[in-house]
C-alpha cells in the first residue's frame, strides 16, 4: 500500500467517524426533543428533519410558526411545529372513494 492510499484510507476513516459522531449527537438530541416545549433552530431542524438553512428560510417567509422574543434569536413551540408538520393532509384513495360513494348516494336519495 502506497503512502497516498494510506492517506486516502485515513481520510475515509476520519469521515466515517465524523458521520457516526454526528449521527450519535442527533440521536441523543432527538431523545430529549420530545420532552422540550420550546425548540431553538438546531433542535427544530433535528425534530423536523429539515436543514437549518431551510428552517431559516421558512421563518423568513413566515411559513413556519416561530417566535423572536428579543428580535434576533428564533424559537419554536414544539406543539405548533407538530401541527404545522401535519397541516396539509392528503386524502388516501380509500377516503376519496368513500367520499364519492357518499355523494353519489346522497344524489340518488335527493332527485
Amino acid at each position: 500500500m502506497t503512502m497516498t492510499e494510506k492517506n486516502e484510507d485515513s481520510v475515509l476513516w476520519d469521515n466515517t467517524l465524523l458521520n457516526n459522531q454526528k449521527t450519535a449527537v442527533e440521536v441523543m438530541m432527538n431523545g430529549n426533543l420530545n420532552s422540550k416545549a420550546v425548540l431553538n433552530v438546531a433542535e427544530c431542524s433535528a425534530f423536523t428533519g429539515l436543514s437549518v438553512s431551510y428552517i431559516y428560510k421558512l421563518t423568513h417567509t413566515g411559513k413556519i410558526p416561530h417566535s423572536k422574543p428579543n428580535g434576533k434569536l428564533v424559537f419554536f413551540d414544539r406543539r405548533k411545529i407538530e401541527e404545522w408538520l401535519l397541516s396539509n393532509p392528503v386524502e388516501t384513495e380509500t377516503e376519496r372513494n368513500s367520499f364519492v360513494a357518499q355523494q353519489v348516494k346522497t344524489l340518488k336519495l335527493n332527485p
